[in-house]
């Protein structure tokens, strides 16, 4: 067991600059500081951003992301230019919540925003609060991965169930590989089952609604049901799913993403993880706010993360895949013997209008009332 699963399994578990042309990087949208900032930013000047990045001294990210997914690639930006990054992690709901409520009182704190909540972002950018830029590297993106001038993409993380190889019984676990929806069921997983909570955003409601809009015929509502009578253990913290699975305190788990078991795995952790095509993946997104209160360094941020260097140590660190042209696969778990990748990755349920405003909240009732989850 290497050092770093154990802290995980204990704690939780090429550079460019914005376009030349001002609109590209700042417009009415952008903050004083904001606007400063992109007057520095231009194609023939990134000494002058690195500069004035520089003494802005810090930045400040708030992330969807796992804090020790973040540690490698923040420490890659912080040793390439000198500028030290400050992480608040959060679930995508309560990111949300956060940064709307700092927004509305004018005490923004964020420089930069990550999620998998595409709904979210793009409500934010309705609002006027997402500054408009484009990085130099954004013809490195698939036009679909992208909201022009906005948005762009970090990493995306496919969807598994997960399980401990060390307390699940041998059986189970040859159920798991071949069928593991179905494994899920069976008898030996009674109460050892940890669930993530629908509700704690867009990547754990994406489990459900894969087996009801995908895979319905097959699964369903009727599936969940029988899923609850297991019943499992229900949480809205991915660091606790990670954590107790890894320990062996939870046999197994619905959440299995790729980008969090697939490095522990390979780092020593007794887990394993399969899933199905068709299969929820997520895609994580990021945004600089309006009123960045460091404006240079979250373009700087934003571009080098945007760069096929920036994207192969954002991957390196968080296990996930990128989109980027050019992208080599180094995820520490890629060359694992029992490692399938999902041949059908299911992205479209970000703009699916079947989970949108009131239809995606008749959907969490129902979830919750089929789990007996008060609302």
């Amino acid at each position: 067991m290497t050092t770093l699963w154990r802290r995980r399994a204990l704690a939780a578990v090429a550079v460019g600059v914005c376009s030349a042309v001002l609109a590209a990087c700042g417009g009415p949208n952008l903050s004083p500081a904001s606007k400063k900032a992109a007057k520095l930013t231009s194609t023939s000047d990134l000494a002058a951003l690195v500069k004035t990045a520089r003494s802005e001294g810090t930045l400040t990210v708030y992330t969807a992301i796992q804090a020790d997914q973040m540690k490698g690639w923040t420490a890659a930006f912080t040793k390439k230019y000198g500028v030290k990054v400050k992480i608040l992690r959060l679930s995508s709901a309560t990111l949300g919540t956060t940064f709307q409520t700092q927004q509305q009182a004018g005490r923004n704190k964020a420089d930069v925003l990550e999620t998998s909540n595409l709904s979210q972002l793009e409500g934010f950018r309705r609002q006027k609060w997402i500054a408009h830029y484009t990085p130099q590297a954004a013809d490195l993106y698939p036009g679909d991965r992208v909201v022009p001038g906005y948005l762009y993409p970090l990493y995306q993380s496919n969807g598994g169930v997960a399980w401990n190889t060390k307390t699940t019984p041998a059986a189970v676990q040859r159920e798991l590989a071949a069928d593991p929806w179905n494994a899920l069921l069976d008898p030996a997983l009674k109460g050892k089952i940890m669930l993530i909570s629908p509700s704690n955003g867009g990547s754990g409601m994406a489990y459900y609604a894969n087996l009801v809009y995908n895979l319905g015929s097959q699964y369903g509502w009727s599936y969940l049901e029988k899923l609850a009578k297991q019943k499992p253990a229900i949480t809205d913290s991915i660091a606790s799913i990670s954590q107790q699975v890894s320990a062996g305190t939870y046999y197994a788990t619905d959440f299995g993403e790729e980008s969090i078991f697939g490095p522990l795995a390979a780092e020593g952790a007794p887990v394993r993880f399969s899933s199905l095509s068709r299969m929820n993946a997520t895609q994580f997104m990021q945004a600089i706010p309006s009123s960045a209160p460091h404006p240079a360094a979250a373009r700087l941020w934003s571009e080098w993360t945007a760069t096929l260097a920036g994207q192969q140590a954002m991957t390196k660190s968080t296990g996930g895949e990128s989109s980027a042209k050019g992208w080599t696969d180094n995820t520490s778990y890629a060359d694992e013997p029992w490692y399938r990748p999902v041949a059908q990755p299911w992205l479209e349920w970000r703009t699916d209008p079947r989970l949108q405003d009131d239809k995606l909240q008749t959907f969490l009732k129902k979830w919750n009332s089929v789990f007996g989850v008060q609302s």
